[in-house]
């Protein structure tokens, strides 16, 4: 099979390697696409601790299951067969742990994730091992839903255990920081759930611009945002961008009583900060961080999407074959162009 093969800080190749062997337990997917997120080049710019070259980048992905495991025939019968369109939740927990027994799969202390300790999508087909389906992490995705936005669905799952964690109300004022897709995403469920005012900003013109053409007036640039805002400030804080400046203006711009969120990571160099503690204690901060999602919000993503509640067409930018897809990673300023989901089709 073609696979799209990660050897380090920007060295990626194009491999042909054997399909994966299926146990009894197990599944073969056939990938049908894979969308690039912002870790995956934040991975390939910056590298992770997570990771082990070489190995297989892509975790948001839909596909069909091409072999399946005699003893998931017998065990999950009517649940899964060959053929069947499927999406991931890539966040694989062990189920024993405390946190995946309390129903925080997300942070297991025993987490493995597709694209980093399990290969990823960025290739032609996939080997799901028995803990993934074991923990319902496969999940069913109806023909209905094409298969660019299918691959959205994982970001959306993301976003929507952000605002859940942190519970988002129709009298608060939001602020999103960054208006790249995350950032969209944001806007988006944090509409659908009733939110009455929410900004968003982005340091970048052409995201602002972008947003705009999506319809979303209240979107400006980071420097704006003084004028935007009211005289209290954000209630609620969304970091949707993974930069030094975007932490500075959460803190710069949050309410009293207010709360941030650190959705978006930061490259190793510069995950240490400096923050003010004392901010924090006198205005009654809270300051959360949140990270993937359940197999459960997977599902519920999916269901708010088919249910017609949340468009995620618009964010689709470009198709593309694992070839263009390497072209891609390495152009120079390719997170900072118009915002939207690359989508890579392996078997094209």
């Amino acid at each position: 099979m073609k696979a799209i093969m990660f050897y380090g800080i920007k060295k990626l190749e194009l491999v042909d390697i054997p399909i994966p062997s299926t146990k009894s337990d197990e599944m073969l997917i056939k990938v049908e696409a894979c969308s690039i997120c912002g870790s995956d080049l934040r991975i390939f710019n910056h590298g992770s601790p997570r990771i082990q070259q070489p190995t297989i980048l892509g975790h948001e992905i839909v596909g069909t299951i091409e072999v399946l495991g005699e003893n998931i025939k017998s065990r999950y019968e009517g649940l899964y067969y060959e053929g069947q369109r499927v999406g991931i939740s890539p966040a694989v927990p062990c189920g024993r742990c405390y946190w995946c027994k309390n129903k925080s799969q997300n942070v297991c202390d025993n987490l493995k994730i597709f694209g980093y300790e399990f290969w990823g999508g960025f290739s032609q087909f996939l080997h799901i091992p028995a803990v993934a389906i074991e923990n319902r992490c496969i999940i069913p995705v109806p023909e209905v839903l094409s298969t660019s936005e299918a691959t959205l669905i994982e970001p959306l799952a993301c976003v929507l255990n952000a605002q859940q964690f942190v519970g988002v109300n129709s009298s608060d004022t939001i602020l999103i920081i960054g208006a790249g897709v995350m950032g969209l995403l944001h806007y988006k469920l944090a509409s659908f759930y009733g939110a009455q005012e929410i900004i968003i900003c982005d340091k970048v013109p052409e995201r602002i611009r972008n947003a705009k053409a999506l319809g979303i007036e209240n979107a400006c640039i980071n420097s704006e945002l003084k004028q935007r805002l009211n005289e209290r400030g954000a209630d609620l804080v969304i970091v949707a961008a993974g930069t030094k400046s975007a932490l500075e203006d959460a803190f710069k711009y949050v309410a009293k009583r207010g709360k941030i969120v650190l959705f978006a990571g930061l490259p190793g160099e510069e995950e240490r900060q400096i923050i003010s503690c004392n901010q924090i204690h006198y205005n009654e901060l809270t300051v959360v961080g949140t990270h993937g999602s359940t197999p459960e919000q997977y599902k519920e993503a999916l269901r708010i999407v088919l249910e017609g509640k949340l468009s995620l067409k618009d964010l689709i930018k470009k198709e593309v074959t694992l070839e263009e897809a390497i072209a891609i990673f390495r152009q120079p300023n390719f997170s900072n162009d118009k915002p939207g989901r690359v989508i890579i089709f392996p078997n094209k």
